[in-house]
């Protein structure tokens, strides 16, 4: 009965990795090896988001074997426009759950400005939420540790999209 039963949920699994529209890439199959990253621009009153995203991007990036170099071919860029920490619940009339949502732009150019691939106005599912009913310190301790978790997600957002979305991968070449 056991045996059934794992064999059922490893073909759901299997079924549903392959329908969800998801593809493992290997490195080969990268549309380039290395890029830089451009100005990630702030235009939102949160400091330092653009540093955040900035390094989330570069982990990413690096995570699926590109590399971050100032002479790639590519550049990626793009700017932040859109941030807001909004309180969704509350416990004893303190908030007690919070939510970030990020908005922004961003574009993947070739080493001459043509544009390769742009996202515009990429908003939520990059939703973050904590809750906290402590100190105010231990609440900024938290919003920072989101901030960092929401700017994980929309890097590993651009990284796929800037990847494996291209409809002509091209590798970094000497020429």
């Amino acid at each position: 009965m056991k045996l059934i039963t794992k064999y059922m949920l490893l073909t759901a699994t299997l079924l549903f990795i392959s329908g969800c529209g998801y593809k493992l890439m290997t490195k080969a199959e990268m549309p380039y090896t290395s890029i830089r990253i451009g100005k990630i621009l702030n235009t939102t009153s949160t400091p330092k988001l653009q540093d955040m995203l900035y390094e989330a991007l570069a982990t990413e990036f690096l995570k699926r074997g590109v590399t971050i170099s100032d002479s790639a071919e590519y550049v990626l860029e793009g700017k932040i426009y859109f941030y807001m920490l909004t309180a969704v619940a509350e416990k004893k009339k303190y908030a007690a759950e919070y939510e970030i949502a990020i908005n922004g732009s961003f574009k993947l150019t070739d080493k001459n400005g043509v544009i390769i691939k742009e996202i515009k106005d990429m908003s939520s599912p990059f939703i973050e939420s904590f809750e906290s009913q402590d100190a105010v310190n231990s609440i900024i301790a938290s919003k920072e540790q989101q901030n960092e978790a929401a700017m994980g997600d929309v890097a590993a957002y651009l990284v796929y999209e800037m990847t494996s979305s291209l409809k002509e991968p091209k590798k970094d070449t000497p020429q």
